[in-house]
């Protein structure tokens, strides 16, 4: 029902069965576009006739047409995109296929990631086509208008693919002028819509079947003005006085909103008492259907009904092809609501709750909060948001609810107990952990302890708090709580179970408590799938994936990543956590040596994580790009590439990757000899080396975590530095202390990369004092705790000192059967491959294998799906590999990507 609602905001409207050809209006609408203007602006009052003209329009253009009718509700920016990109899809389906994916999964990307994702999105298009945004005069949200206006003054710079028509009853609030000024804008205005003395004349008299003297029709003419909709209800009523028409066009006067309450009243009373009250009563909707008509009214024949209105030409319009969905006019409904209001006041409470069940029983709760606000119900509002609510926010639908909430009166929702945990928990979704505290301190905790309540309410109070516990650092206290709510809560209450574990994570993350923490997560995923929450599921498997790693179980980190790559990929979906996904795979496929997958997940992770408007994949990719290029000995741009990180870092600020960013800086910092600038960034962490070594203890470090370890080996980065280019040899013994309790606190946690870091840097200590037997047994003793996850990237980015070790130790202990020689030469082949190329290559970055199946099989002709089925990926996946393609090539379309490649031989 969702799909077939959406469809009908989609779907281009049809002409009337009365519907009069119109051929002056269509040459001036042809004029725009032959002058080569992007913006056809159609702006008069309700009831000229602009969608039925514009659409007849579009009928004799021969282009594809993207429709959007839009409603108030429209103007929130979910919402709003949503429909867009959907309307954009009914032309091609790769339009806005990005931003879709976050759109989906309850986010609104930055305005800015909109208008440059449908620009690109644009510039691939080969064909014209037009986009219409109907009603436009309903959109007020800035965010909207920012992202149209600045999609409107680029047009100009675009390929002519897109003529965009707005379609309002005022000018909206867009760079008009500009586009005046720039020759970009053609404006039909109401005059230009006006019926001429001939048009009305063929309206009234062949259309309409009316026999109106030439005197009657120029009367007639002249008191409407030749607006259409006038002309529309006058001839409806004259079919009942023919034999007076003259007389009664004589007596009409009055303003257009006066003609139109008088028409509308002479129409409405013409008609049988049963079609009356169906008019009336249906008047509540904005859009119509049989059964749901028959819901509200009691009619079992509603669609026969609303068929015999269309074909009477009683204002009403088709806003699907099968005739399925109407919609009165505009002008027609709000007077038939008045009329309703004044006529059976107390009746409209019960259409709207009928109206309200009938599209709950659907599934569209948006519709259901709107019938049962407009009825005054408050019992059916809030068991409306009580039943549906939570389920939208483990589908990560935040901005949706706060909207349901904020609808709600204040008095209604004051004494609602699951309403108000409700809200609680978005304001955990949303990070908001201040607002959530103070909510239920300030507003659950009273109702809670007025009232008897159930186990699932005790269940969920206990995990609300636990939440909290765990903002506090009370551990300890949040597992007792979770522990009791887990014995309280139903045992169908998937998505509660859900919170209830994440609070666990939570609590077993601090205690460093690895293996509860792990299964605590598996519970999350399962109970996450239970619930049918795909957010949840995936936030499951990113967090598991995520502590996997950073206790150095990089096979099932991967095997836990990839499935829930596949989750997000077999859902067309894009939540923020699938950052995590594509982030945590990149990094495997780093510590793999794999270069070419991990580009490839980095550059996924940086693409969701732009359209979602966080940055720390892109922070961290640029740390990684800095590693890579230190490897190759390029300095200036591993120094470049740092410096992009610490800048964005500066906007956005998160753990996860700040300490990432403070290691890549102590490198890059001491291969340039800038000692002191390595020192600053560790000095606001607690690390000084002004006269002695001064680091936080680690006895006293009450949460070791796998960044904070990150820190410890830059200090002795910074230790090593000075023992071997400054000369200080007295530092090396306190290194080399703080090198042995960082690997035995680690090793304790389980930290194995954090472990293998301090390994390699004690190693380094140990050769600095000239103890090469105690640096080869380190190096020996990483080997060994690497290679059951096989880790190359953290041998390899340890340089050339490892190196030269590892070449020593192959050969030390090649007669050494326990000793798993064929690992240590997989370590060294990758420090050959990471040695700068001698042949610069054709392309600045070279595609990848997969990249070239995608392009030899395009130049096969081959769509995107059917791409997709030849390679067994998505169809997202197919369409992010074009879109590489693309930006490698520096092309924008299919037809110029393949014949780039032809001429550079890449096929």
């Amino acid at each position: 029902m969702i799909a077939t609602v959406l469809r009908t905001k989609v779907s281009r409207p049809h002409s009337a069965p009365q519907h009069i050809a119109r051929p002056a209006l269509m040459r001036q609408l042809d004029a725009g576009r032959a002058a080569g203007r992007r913006v056809t602006l159609v702006s008069a009052p309700a009831g000229f006739g602009k969608t039925i003209s514009i659409s007849a329009w579009i009928d004799t253009l021969g282009v594809p047409a993207a429709w959007l009718s839009l409603d108030p509700a429209d103007n929130e920016p979910g919402r709003f995109f949503t429909h867009l990109v959907a309307a954009l899809q009914v032309v091609d389906e790769n339009l806005g296929w990005e931003i879709e994916g976050v759109l989906r999964s309850g986010q609104v990307p930055p305005g800015e990631i909109i208008t440059a994702t449908l620009i690109n999105d644009i510039l691939q298009m080969e064909q014209p086509f037009l986009l219409v945004i109907d009603d436009f005069q309903v959109l007020r949200a800035s965010t909207i208008l920012e992202v149209l206006g600045t999609l409107l003054l680029n047009l100009h710079n675009l390929p002519p693919a897109l003529h965009l028509v707005i379609v309002t009853r005022e000018d909206p609030p867009l760079p008009l002028a500009r586009l005046r000024a720039n020759n970009q804008l053609h404006e039909i205005r109401a005059a230009d819509l006006r019926f001429t003395e001939a048009e009305t004349r063929r309206f009234l008299n062949t259309t309409m079947a009316l026999a109106l003297t030439d005197q009657d029709v120029v009367a007639l003419h002249e008191k409407t003005e030749g607006w259409v909709v006038g002309l529309q209800l006058a001839a409806l009523a004259l079919q009942q006085h023919e034999n007076g028409a003259s007389h009664w066009i004589a007596d009409l006067s009055g303003s257009h909103r006066h003609i139109l309450a008088y028409l509308t009243e002479e129409v409405l009373n013409r008609q049988p008492a049963a079609i009356q009250e169906f008019l009336l009563q249906t008047a509540v909707l904005d859009r119509l259907n049989g059964e749901l008509c028959a819901a509200v009214t009691g009619r079992a024949d509603s669609h026969t009904v609303l068929e015999r209105l269309y074909n009477a030409n009683l204002f009403l319009f088709p806003l699907d092809d099968a005739r399925r969905w109407y919609r009165y006019h505009p002008l027609f409904v709000d007077l038939l609501r008045d009329s309703q209001q004044r006529r059976h006041k107390d009746e409209t409470i019960s259409l709207h709750q009928r109206a309200s069940r009938w599209y709950a029983d659907s599934g569209l709760i948006d519709d259901a909060l709107h019938h049962a606000l407009a009825a005054g119900d408050q019992a059916l509002t809030l068991t409306l948001f009580e039943t549906h609510a939570m389920d939208a926010l483990m589908q990560w639908h935040i901005k949706t609810v706060e909207r349901w909430w904020r609808a709600i009166p204040v008095d209604w929702r004051a004494q609602r107990l699951p309403a108000n945990c409700i809200f609680a928990w978005m304001c955990m979704f949303s990070a908001d952990f201040a607002q959530m505290a103070a909510h239920v301190e300030t507003a659950i905790r009273p109702l809670i302890t007025q009232s008897e309540r159930p186990a699932a309410t005790e269940a969920e109070w206990l995990a609300l708090q636990s939440v909290l516990l765990n903002g506090q650092g009370r551990a300890g206290e949040s597992l007792r709580l979770t522990a009791q709510a887990l014995e309280l809560v139903p045992a169908q209450a998937a998505y509660l179970r859900s919170l209830i574990y994440m609070g666990q994570v939570g609590a077993h993350q601090q205690l460093a408590d690895y293996a509860s923490a792990a299964a605590a997560y598996q519970q999350i995923i399962t109970h996450g799938r239970t619930a049918g929450s795909l957010f949840t599921e995936v936030l499951g498997y990113s967090g598991l994936a995520l502590l996997a790693l950073h206790h150095g179980e990089l096979h099932f980190a991967f095997a836990t990543a990839a499935h829930g790559a596949d989750r997000l990929e077999r859902a067309g979906m894009l939540p923020p956590i699938s950052t995590g996904i594509y982030g945590e795979l990149a990094q495997i496929h780093y510590e793999w040596h794999q270069l070419e997958q991990a580009h490839h997940y980095f550059r996924r992770a940086v693409q969701v994580s732009a359209l979602t408007g966080f940055g720390d994949a892109e922070i961290y990719y640029a740390v990684i790009r800095s590693r890579l290029a230190q490897r190759r000995g390029d300095l200036q741009t591993a120094a470049a590439e740092i410096q992009t990180a610490a800048d964005l870092m500066q906007t956005v600020i998160l753990a996860a990757v700040r300490e990432e960013v403070i290691a890549q800086q102590v490198r890059v910092y001491l291969a340039q000899g800038q000692l002191a600038e390595a020192e600053r960034v560790l000095k606001a962490d607690g690390f000084t080396f002004t006269d002695d070594l001064s680091v936080p203890d680690l006895a006293a470090v009450e949460h070791l975590t796998h960044p904070v370890g990150l820190l410890y080996i830059s200090a002795l980065r910074v230790v090593v530095y000075r023992a071997q280019v400054k000369g200080e040899a007295a530092r090396l013994q306190p290194g080399i202390a703080l090198a042995t309790r960082l690997i035995d606190a680690t090793a304790q946690r389980q930290y194995r990369q954090i472990t293998l870091e301090a390994l390699l840097m004690r190693a380094r200590l140990h050769a600095a004092r000239g103890s090469d037997t105690a640096s080869l047994g380190d190096y020996a003793q990483a080997v060994t705790l690497a290679a059951p996850e096989r880790y190359i990237g953290v041998f390899v980015d340890a340089g050339q000192p490892a190196r030269a070790a590892l070449t020593t130790l192959r050969h030390r202990e090649r007669l050494n059967a326990d000793f798993d020689t064929s690992y240590i030469d997989h370590i060294l082949a990758a420090f050959a491959d990471s040695r700068p190329s001698a042949q610069p290559p054709a392309l600045v970055e070279p595609l990848t294998s997969r990249e070239t199946d995608v392009l030899r099989l395009m130049a096969e002709g081959l769509k995107y799906q059917e791409i997709a089925d030849r390679l067994v990926i998505s169809l997202n996946t197919v369409r992010f590999y074009v879109k590489e393609i693309y930006s490698k090539l520096g092309v924008n379309n299919r037809t110029r990507a393949l014949q780039f490649a032809k001429r550079q031989n890449l096929l």
